[in-house]
């Protein structure tokens, strides 16, 4: 959604209503924000239909809601930050010329 060309047209039509760094465009340039928030809002929404022990801090036993959704945005927040430096690694380690 951050980099690839589905979404380009979408990302450049909320560029129209600004770039700032509140601004929805940013949301969807940043690989940080849209895994942050994309936890929160997967993570409501298993919990609103009753499937919050599928989420990992559901799994761990953690009862309050609001900590748990919190807790679950950090956590696909993190994944994604390990996975696009992992990424980043290779692409250094075979672009090398």
């Amino acid at each position: 959604m951050i980099y690839g060309s589905v979404f380009e047209g979408f990302r450049n039509f909320m560029a129209k209503f600004g770039t700032s760094g509140y601004s929805l465009h940013k949301l969807f340039t940043c690989f940080l924000c849209l895994g942050t928030w994309m936890g929160f809002a997967i993570s409501a929404i298993m919990t609103y239909f009753g499937f919050a022990n599928l989420t990992p801090m559901g799994a761990f036993g953690v009862t309050n809601i609001g900590l748990m959704i919190f807790m679950n945005g950090l956590l696909s927040t993190a994944g994604v930050w390990i996975i696009h430096t992992i990424q980043e690694a290779f692409e250094r380690a075979f672009n090398k010329e």
